[in-house]
């Protein structure tokens, strides 16, 4: 199975065949202390201070959880939205090249393909997610802007459902 990973500093977005994954990397909290800690020191000692504690790890950082394991199904097999810890993801899915390692109690939300109508890919929005379901029937997942290109052609290569560019609704062209 082909996978495409879009890698970013709060979290990863996976497109396979069968599903796209979101994979926290950093949580909002951490995130925030970071770039607090660069805006305190300042000057150039900040960022190399926020980016080594980024490394390490910082003192008061998200804790741990010790859940349950439970065994989630495979992508290709799920009905529904879902979210599990990285230590419990399917072996089939950490064995494939590029999977994003992270720590185990990081939350990865898969959108299995029968849930998805259709993807628009914008450069403000990112990936936008329109799901077959009642509660949050959107989802957008950001992208850098250099992967762009890479996502779109792995969405299309998928075979997965693609919002074509000029059927989006123009800000200036919108009523007012």
């Amino acid at each position: 199975m082909d996978v495409t990973v879009s890698r970013s500093y709060l979290h990863h977005v996976v497109v396979t065949p069968d599903a796209i994954a979101r994979v926290e990397r950093r949580s909002a909290e951490e995130a925030r202390r970071a770039s607090y800690l660069a805006l305190t020191v300042g000057g150039v000692v900040g960022p190399i201070l926020a980016v080594v504690a980024d490394r390490l790890g910082m003192p008061g950082g998200p804790t741990p959880l010790h859940l349950h394991p439970h065994d989630p199904p495979h992508p290709r097999e799920m009905a529904h939205v879902t979210t599990f810890w990285a230590a419990d993801l399917p072996e089939e899915l950490a064995a494939l090249r590029g999977w994003p390692r992270v720590e185990g109690f990081r939350p990865v939300t898969v959108y299995p393909r029968a849930l998805i109508r259709r993807i628009q890919l914008g450069w403000r929005e990112g990936l936008v997610l329109s799901l077959d379901r009642e509660a949050s029937p959107e989802v957008a997942l950001r992208l850098p802007a250099w992967d762009h290109r890479r996502m779109r052609r792995a969405l299309e290569a998928a075979g997965y459902p693609i919002l074509a560019e000029g059927s989006r609704l123009i800000r200036s062209a919108a009523p007012r």
